[in-house]
């Protein structure tokens, strides 16, 4: 039962986190078709350069921020902690990245879907 509710709530969180976002939805995606954004292995976002703008870095911050809320909602609704939501919703999100969009390997590597 918990499982199955982690899932409803984890699938509830995406869409939230796409409507939440609706002012930067262009923006982010923008930026992950151009590979300046791109899925961390943390389950947040991250700049794929080493240096991003003042205007990328708050979109990123504002991304992560809403993420953030989200999982730590999960967690304490079905008694896990943040690290293994976050893990779970970063396997998530590099399935469902885009081809031509870039997400991190475990051991920090960006790469190209």
């Amino acid at each position: 039962m918990t499982k199955m509710y982690f899932k409803f709530a984890l699938n509830v969180l995406t869409g939230l986190m796409l409507l939440s976002s609706v002012a930067h939805a262009l923006t982010l995606q923008q930026a992950k078709q151009h590979g300046l954004i791109g899925e961390a292995n943390n389950g947040y976002v991250a700049s794929v350069q080493p240096t991003p703008s003042p205007s990328l870095r708050a979109l990123i911050d504002s991304v992560n921020s809403k993420r953030q809320q989200g999982y730590l909602h999960i967690s304490k609704k079905n008694n896990l902690s943040l690290d293994e939501v976050s893990s779970m919703a970063q396997e998530k999100a590099v399935k469902k990245t885009l081809p031509g969009q870039y997400f991190q390997t475990k051991t920090g590597d960006w790469v190209k879907k």
